[in-house]
């Protein structure tokens, strides 16, 4: 598959969780959004691509014992309510989609911070998600 960008940016995923490359997505988009120059708007851009993608292709790999506890509670009823529109994957795919029109097309300035704001919701979005608790502590492990 040909690269979106000429020189792409290699993410180094053999430290980084989900949540870790998550997180970096958000600050690459919360960075975005203040960005002043088409350069930099492209910079960032390539970066926040290149990161979606290494978390996507990340997603299915198994978390580690602490990021398990930190996303574990001790009762069901603790679980928040589901309020996500879409899962990880498709938050990805529909952030990364963003990201390419911001790259690859000509916009107004207005445009261009409109959809910049969506992409940091999205991202935003996608964090939550990957944050929200998920698993169940058993009797045994709160032993």
């Amino acid at each position: 598959m040909k690269s979106l960008f000429p020189n792409p940016v290699v993410i180094n995923t053999k430290n980084l969780d989900i949540i870790d490359l998550a997180e970096r997505c958000e600050l690459l988009a919360d960075i975005l959004i203040d960005s002043e120059t088409p350069a930099e708007c492209k910079v960032l851009c390539q970066h926040l691509y290149a990161h979606l993608d290494a978390l996507k292709e990340n997603l299915d790999k198994p978390l580690s014992t602490a990021r398990i506890e930190q996303l574990s509670v001790n009762h069901p009823s603790e679980f928040p309510a589901s309020q996500v529109f879409a899962d990880s994957d498709d938050l990805c795919d529909y952030s990364q989609a963003l990201t390419h029109v911001l790259i690859c097309h000509a916009l107004s300035r207005q445009t261009s911070q409109l959809i910049s704001g969506l992409l940091m919701r999205l991202v935003n979005t996608l964090v939550d998600d990957l944050k929200t608790p998920r698993f169940l502590r058993t009797q045994v492990q709160m032993a």
